[in-house]
């Protein structure tokens, strides 16, 4: 049974993924974060390899102002962490250098929460709205496609982010919320069986939603 790090503010995803296999283990609230990004796991915990980094053991503090806020919100991907570099934890920095990880600069800081990765190992590409990081990813040669903004509900802000609406674990791609309702649906899932995942849907009567994703154990 996979553990999986999510928020508890949507119930039913937690339900209906536990259901699916997963044993949830419920993110911790952030007071220093906005309220919508409180318990949002791509705002606390960044795997790397079997390395996991939390907003504990960071060098530097959280702040709510934006970057200092995406200490750990990074995109590790076929061995390169991309991230707004200057806004990235020293630790996490040091841990790829010593590793011989690459790192890549992004504009966008939300990194992690803009990317949603498909596939399984061997075939997998990225989908995201933010130009920076296609430009980025594809720059060294990985898969992307691109979508459009918005579309994603995210309480308190004007939308949220597709790498906050789903995650990937054994060559499935889970959604929380009706996914079937974005208006690039056909190309996501296109997208998806290109790199062999096979969509699921947590909750669908609920609205595709940013709950910040999950880290999958």
């Amino acid at each position: 049974m996979k553990r999986l790090i999510t928020s508890g503010l949507y119930p039913c995803f937690c339900d209906e993924a536990a259901v699916r296999g997963s044993k949830i283990i419920l993110t911790k609230k952030i007071d220093t974060f906005h309220k919508p990004e409180q318990l949002h796991a791509d705002m606390q915990i960044l795997k790397i390899r079997n390395r996991l980094f939390t907003l504990d053991n960071c060098v530097n503090s959280p702040e709510q102002s934006y970057p200092k806020n995406v200490l750990l919100n990074c995109l590790f991907f076929n061995n390169r962490l991309y991230g707004k570099l200057g806004a990235v934890d020293p630790s996490v920095l040091d841990y790829c250098r010593e590793s011989g990880i690459e790192t890549v600069n992004v504009n966008q800081g939300y990194t992690r929460c803009s990317a949603l990765v498909v596939g399984v190992k061997g075939k997998s590409g990225i989908i995201t709205a933010d130009k920076s990081i296609e430009k980025a990813l594809k720059n060294n040669g990985e898969e992307v496609l691109l979508i459009s903004s918005g579309n994603i509900r995210l309480e308190g802000f004007e939308y949220g982010f597709i790498g906050g609406s789903g995650f990937c674990d054994d060559g499935r791609v889970f959604f929380f919320g009706d996914v079937q309702k974005h208006p690039d649906y056909e190309k996501i899932k296109a997208f998806c069986d290109k790199n062999n995942s096979n969509i699921e849907i947590l909750c669908e009567s609920e609205p595709l939603t940013d709950i910040g994703g999950a880290v999958v154990l």
